[in-house]
C-alpha cells in the first residue's frame, strides 16, 4: 500500500444495512452475495481513483485523494 495519498484526503466507508438479519436468515446465499458485494464496490473504488484499505465484514473503507472521486464513489454505490 505505499501508493496511498498523502496530505488532505477523504475516507469512506460503507456497511450493508440489515445484514445481521440477513446473515442469521440466509447464511449461504450471503457468502456469495458478499463476495459479490465486494468486488462491485473494489471496481466502483478504483475506477474512481480510490484505494481500498480493507474489507470488515460487509463494509470496506476506502481512501481518495479528492473529495469529487469519493463522492462520485458514492453515487454509483
Amino acid at each position: 500500500m505505499s501508493n496511498l495519498p498523502t496530505g488532505t484526503v477523504t475516507f469512506h466507508f460503507t456497511d450493508i444495512e440489515g445484514s445481521t438479519q440477513l446473515w442469521e436468515k440466509y447464511p449461504e446465499e450471503m457468502k456469495s452475495a458478499l463476495a459479490e458485494h465486494d468486488s462491485i464496490l473494489k471496481q466502483a473504488i478504483e475506477s474512481n481513483h480510490g484505494h481500498l484499505i480493507k474489507t470488515m465484514g460487509d463494509g470496506v473503507r476506502a481512501v481518495f485523494t479528492t473529495v469529487i472521486e469519493a463522492i462520485n464513489f458514492a453515487v454509483m454505490e
